[in-house]
């Protein structure tokens, strides 16, 4: 009778993972410094549980909000004396997190997701990217502009191709700039990319200045259909993040894969042949 039971909890459980539709339309949303911004989340699932955490350029995981199955919201730590800033919709199926003023500080990588037992099922994920704002002195001051080449490659899976970042740095020089690279797609969401800050050549503007031109490259080998997406060159100088103009990567073709749902048949049929021995 105990393993009818078990039996019939695997199951459920199934059955409700495989019920849950998690959706984050937008994979890379760009604002301006101080806009309102919405993130937007759809979540259809019998549980009702929800949670929006931010994953920060420096890979910390912070929650920012928790909305329990009556619908109340709770703010994470981090949010709190924060959280008049901040607010959660809750239509239907849709959980959008709104930010009232964007900040600095709130760029990052947001997902939603759904609360089970013993793990969380996250969406794709959406990266927030801002534009600063600066004085117009500043700018001038800081002379830093980035630029990608090429804007779109098309390749065949097994090829190789190596994307370009040029960076032109402003008075506080290449030792004070930092580079990575973030991947989007629609089929996996925002990934960050850590390139490091290694680059193939830096040399000085002029003799005795600070400012530097250097040239970042991104080698990728052995492409499948998983490497198409949009990269984008991201780079932090003199206390800005500023991101490339982006390059397309598509991938001719296609190439086989292990489908997830055939995993999962493979595991509950694992779990029914440990659970009927």
């Amino acid at each position: 009778m105990r393993w009818a039971l078990n039996l019939m909890s695997l199951l459920w459980f199934q059955s409700v993972r495989a019920a849950v539709e998690n959706k984050q339309p937008v994979s890379v949303k760009t604002a301006e410094l101080g806009d309102s911004v919405t993130i937007e989340c759809q979540i259809n699932s019998v549980v009702k549980t929800r949670v929006w955490y931010r994953a920060t350029t420096g890979r910390k995981l912070q929650l920012v909000a928790k909305i329990d199955k009556k619908g109340t919201i709770t703010f994470g730590s981090q949010f709190n004396q924060y959280n008049k800033l901040y607010s959660v919709k809750l239509d239907g199926v849709r959980i959008d997190l709104h930010m009232w003023y964007a900040t600095r500080g709130d760029i990052g990588t947001y997902y939603c997701g759904v609360v089970y037992a013993d793990f969380i099922d996250f969406g794709s994920g959406t990266f927030l990217q801002l534009k600063g704002i600066l004085p117009a002195q500043d700018t001038i001051k800081m002379k830093v502009s980035v630029a990608q080449q090429p804007e779109s490659e098309s390749v065949h899976p097994g090829d190789s191709v190596t994307l370009s970042c040029s960076v032109h740095t402003g008075d506080c020089g290449g030792e004070h700039t930092s580079v990575f690279w973030l991947k989007s797609s629609e089929s996996s969401g925002p990934q960050i990319i850590l390139a490091g800050n290694k680059s193939e050549s830096c040399e000085r503007t002029e003799s005795g200045s600070p400012e530097t031109s250097c040239v970042y490259k991104l080698p990728k080998q052995n492409l499948s259909s998983d490497d198409a997406g949009t990269y984008y060159c991201v780079v932090a100088s003199c206390g800005e993040t500023l991101f490339g103009n982006g390059t397309e990567l598509h991938i001719k073709g296609k190439t086989l894969k292990l489908q997830i749902h055939k995993a999962r048949c493979l595991l509950v049929l694992l779990g029914l042949q440990e659970t009927l021995s």
